[in-house]
Formats: C-alpha cells, structure tokens, sequence
C-alpha cells in the first residue's frame, strides 16, 4: 500500500475512533443517554434535568479530554524532535513541577478561590521560562543544556512542593488529587479558554513542520538546508509549553499521553511531522478520551483519575521502548 493511502486511513481511522469515543462519552455515566435522546438536546436543547447533564457535565468533559489528549500528543511530538530525544514528553523541561508548584501555592494562598489552575498554569509556563533562560550560554541555546536545566529545576520545585504540602497537610488531598490528573467537573469557560491557547499553539507549530523534520537530522545538517535552527528552537520550545500548560490548566498533571502517542504515530505512519501532528493529535486526543471512559467505568471502586488510567496503560509501552532500546543498541522510531 502506498504511503499517501496509508495515512489517509490512518487519518479516517484516528478521526472515526476519535467520534466513537466523544459519543460514548456523552451516553456513558450514572445515568446512561441514549443517542436519540442526546441528539434531540442537541438541536432542541432545554432546561430538563437530561439536557443539563449532556450539555453542562458531559459534553465539557468530552470536550476537555480530546484538546487535553491531542495537545500533549503533539506537545510530545514537538520536543521529541526539538530535543532529538525519544524520551522527551510535554513535561521534560520542568513544566510539571512547576505547574505542581503554582496550583500548591494557588491552594496554600486562597484555598477558597479555586485558583489552582491558573496557578498550574503560570507555573508551567515559568518553570520553562527559567529552564530555558538558564540554559542560554553566548546568546545560544544547548538542547542539552536545557534538558539538564529542566531536570534540576524540576527535582528544586518538585522539594519545594512538597515542603509546602507539608507545612499545610489539609490541603493534601485536593493537591494530590490535582497531580493526578482529571478532568471531572471542567466548565465551558475553562474549555473555551484553553482550545483558544491551544489553538494558537498549533498555528504556530504547523508551518514548521518540515524544519522539524530537518532537526532530526541534526542542528548542522537543519542549518545547512537553510532552518534558522536557534529561532526555530525558540518558536516551538514555546507553542509546546503553551500547549502543555493549556492542557495542565483544565486537567492536573496527566503522563504518558505526550511520550507515548508519538511513538505509535511514528510506527503507524512513519516520522514525516506533516502527517504526524494532525494524526498524534487525532490519536491523543481519542487515547485519553477512551481513558477517560474507563477511569469512570471502574468497577467497585468507582471512578478514577484518568490519569492513573494513563499511567497503567502507557508505562508498559514505555518499558517496551526500554527494552527494544536495550536490545537494538539504538531507539528507531
């Protein structure tokens, strides 16, 4: 089969499971919903106790899950070839602790004004910032540096964090329950106000896909086919923060979903970032829809915070890439 066949079925594929998955979200939860019902609130919407549930709880959440899914994946997507890293996730250079940090002292500071999303938010933004700014050396920019930069100041905010989560241990469960992950009672407003950051960061990201594609090549060989490699490095080091902190305001800390996406985009569809953007956002954003599902399907239990849901399901992805890494002496994609 053709490679331009191959990834229009991928792309119908990952598009009709991302459809499947929004549905299921809307039908699934205490009270089921059958699709003739929620398509009659649809065109007809009311005030009913049905039609609040479809259009105030569940079709936000649904919502949320596919941008928080698709942006992570292609957050991922982005560092992996910004870093050459196939390590690399939405959260490598100290954007996790510090949105840790934001929402903590968000809480410790006015535990009663729910700010502990726009303090994740800021902090994940700042977090980078610094990384970045510590890793800048005669007006370059190691990719290296900024990996080891993010690394430290990730472990110093991550103490701090749990320094302050100890001086106040009332508030651990609602900080803990943040970390996380979840995407349970977001509002149209929150959804709103991150499908726009979200939106313009992948306006940003797109035109630079084929420079993406020669960074993998290395920043000499980029420089040699005419990338401005250290503005381009600046261009997408930013959209993908901006994008993983859109996701981190909307729903806590969520793993795997930027590292793992990629990597089975990149198997189905091979490394061209022209296709494997739309395509890891599509799949993202089906991935965590479906996590979701089962993160309320629970049984016993009850439901979960899908990003445990992640965790179970990406972490033995991961170390089969450890393994296949181990045993070929070289990550392939």
């Amino acid at each position: 089969m053709a490679h331009r066949e191959r990834s229009t079925l991928n792309f119908i594929a990952a598009l009709a499971a991302l459809v499947v998955v929004l549905v299921l979200g809307v039908m699934h939860g205490p009270t089921p919903i059958p699709m003739h019902t929620i398509l009659a609130r649809l065109v007809h919407p009311n005030r009913t106790t049905t039609s609040i549930i479809i259009w105030d709880i569940r079709l936000p959440e649904a919502a949320a899950a596919a941008l928080v899914g698709g942006s992570l994946a292609v957050a991922g997507a982005v560092m992996q070839a910004l870093l050459k890293n196939p390590l690399a996730d939405p959260y490598i250079v100290g954007a996790s602790a510090g949105a840790s940090l934001g929402a903590t002292l968000a809480q410790e500071l006015a535990p009663l004004a729910g700010l502990m999303a726009p303090g994740a938010f800021v902090g994940a933004l700042a977090a980078v910032l610094l990384s970045y700014l510590l890793s800048r050396g005669r007006g370059t920019t190691s990719m290296l540096t900024l990996i080891l930069a993010g690394y430290a100041i990730g472990v110093i905010l991550a103490s701090v964090t749990t320094f302050l989560m100890l001086l106040n241990r009332q508030n651990l469960g609602t900080i803990f329950a943040w970390e996380v992950g979840g995407i349970n009672g977001v509002t149209w407003v929150q959804v709103g106000i991150s499908a726009l950051l979200m939106l313009l960061s992948l306006l940003v990201v797109w035109p630079f896909a084929g420079d993406m594609n020669a960074l993998l090549l290395g920043e000499e060989q980029a420089h040699h086919l005419g990338v401005p490699v250290r503005r381009v490095q600046l261009i997408l080091l930013t959209a993908a923060s901006l994008m993983t902190a859109a996701a981190v305001y909307i729903s806590g800390l969520i793993g795997f979903v930027g590292l793992v996406i990629p990597h089975i985009v990149r198997r189905l569809n091979g490394p061209n970032h022209r296709q494997l953007l739309p395509l890891a956002f599509l799949m993202g954003a089906a991935f965590l829809g479906l996590a979701d599902l089962v993160a309320q399907s629970i049984p016993v239990i009850g439901p979960i915070p899908v990003g445990l849901v992640t965790a179970f399901l990406g972490g033995p992805y991961f170390l089969y890439l450890l393994v296949k890494h181990n045993r070929k002496g070289g990550w392939t994609a």
